[in-house]
């Protein structure tokens, strides 16, 4: 790979390029061992040489590329580049080197970078796919695809924030962090997980995630074969005294689950989580699509894992509703690529239809213009 970078001077890739990169399915097994670099901004910027060089390496990045420089260097706009320039002295994890002259920013610091671009449901997906192991590519034909391990994990995320201090956007990171799932499979793994367990001033049904597709040993039917390991999307773990089940389990089933094979083993592995005294409850995209269905396996679901009846007045029970239908429908709109939620809930509002998303978005949080990037 570094032949093709023997004319980069200095670039450190970042935003939404830095993104790209990290999807790269080329780069997985380079990306996989979690190396982190030293990275200061650069004092020059990107030359239309340079430029080229990476289109040819990685012909799938978006133009312009964003890169961090100095504040020094002159940010006018151009056609392949956008420059983003910042103070802050980078701490040790803030970068991945993929070859010599060309960094790029680490998922630890992407998250910040990107936060002040983003609402709190767009950074909480964001978090689910770089704390999960899946990495959403348009180009695939699944869109996505799957890793051994994810990028980072929240232990490293805090430990960046840690060093960054009060910098631009660490606040709305840390807050996103406390209800992102964790070793999330595929995106919509993710919207399920936050439809879940996000609290019902936001939209979800305030269940907790144990976990998710985290193994669980059962008993395998045919009893010579002795024990198995299945992993369910999202785990929900019974707390409750006298529960009817130990716990319960959702699991999203998209296009690969329609093969007849695949039937075979799915309805298997429902079967052996009901022999340890796990209810499974399952949802293709047209049962996830329907609201007072998805509901109905809620209030389910909290029947098993022996929760109490929620007492709210039926004008707040509607008022939830309304709040569950708009998470679905921004969630549906959220795919990874097109961050733009932020105009979005500005339409909203400027057209009355309600101020959803800005619930989200913190009283006041000081951040330079260049910040905000785009």
């Amino acid at each position: 790979m570094a032949p093709l970078y023997h004319r980069l001077m200095s670039i450190l890739l970042s935003h939404t390029t830095a993104l790209e990169v990290l999807r790269s399915p080329s780069l997985r097994n380079q990306l996989a061992r979690q190396e982190r670099c030293v990275a200061t901004a650069p004092t020059a910027r990107p030359t239309t040489d340079e430029l080229s060089t990476l289109a040819e390496q990685l012909p799938n990045l978006s133009f312009p590329l964003h890169s961090l420089v100095s504040p020094t260097v002159n940010r006018r706009p151009g056609e392949l580049s956008k420059l983003h320039s910042s103070e802050l002295i980078l701490p040790a994890d803030s970068a991945i080197e993929l070859a010599p002259g060309l960094l790029c920013a680490s998922p630890e610091h992407l998250v910040v970078q990107m936060a002040p671009l983003l609402t709190h449901l767009e950074l909480i997906f964001l978090l689910g796919e770089l704390l999960g192991i899946y990495a959403i590519a348009p180009d695939l034909e699944d869109g996505m695809f799957k890793r051994r391990e994810a990028l980072t994990t929240p232990e490293l995320v805090r430990r960046h924030l840690a060093l960054l201090g009060a910098a631009p956007g660490t606040a709305k990171v840390e807050r996103a962090l406390t209800v992102a799932c964790v070793n999330s499979g595929s995106p919509y793994e993710t919207r399920l997980s936050m439809r879940v367990g996000l609290k019902p001033a936001l939209g979800g049904c305030h269940l907790h995630v144990l976990s998710m597709n985290e193994p669980l040993e059962v008993n395998r039917i045919v009893s010579q074969l002795g024990t198995g390991i299945r992993k369910p999307d999202v785990f929900l773990g019974a707390t409750h005294e006298g529960a009817p089940f130990a716990g319960v389990a959702f699991d999203y089933h998209g296009k690969i689950h329609e093969k007849p094979e695949q039937i075979t083993s799915d309805l298997g592995r429902q079967n052996e989580l009901l022999g340890i005294n796990f209810k499974i409850y399952t949802f293709d995209k047209s049962l996830y699509d329907n609201l007072d269905y998805f509901d109905g396996i809620i209030r389910l679901a909290r029947r098993d894992l022996g929760m109490p009846r929620e007492k709210i007045s039926p004008a707040e029970c509607e008022h939830r509703r309304t709040l569950r239908q708009q998470l679905n429908d921004e969630l549906e709109i959220i795919d990874g690529v097109t961050w733009n939620g932020k105009y979005r809930a500005q339409q909203r509002l400027e057209q009355g239809d309600g101020s959803f998303e800005p619930v989200y978005e913190p009283v006041y949080e000081p951040a330079p213009d260049e910040a905000y990037g785009f």
